[in-house]
């Protein structure tokens, strides 16, 4: 994880997300986990092709929030 506008995660946080380049950002809820260096992305609908290593990045209107690399 690599975050911009936070400081970490320590409590859920709403988030437009992004799983690739192309994608139109999906809202969803970034929830903080035991591992600092992970955090679980629940989208509001279903997205189609969450791909392992692709990157994930996180937004809040045009802030970047951060983003990290799905596994």
């Amino acid at each position: 994880m690599n975050w911009i506008a936070l400081d970490g995660l320590r409590e859920p946080v709403p988030a437009a997300v992004k799983i690739r380049n192309k994608h139109a950002a999906a809202p969803a809820m970034l929830l903080p986990g035991p591992d600092p260096a992970r955090v679980e992305v629940r989208f509001d609908a279903p997205q189609r092709a969450v791909t392992p290593g692709q990157a994930a990045v996180f937004y809040a209107g045009d802030v970047v929030l951060g983003g990290g690399w799905i596994e």
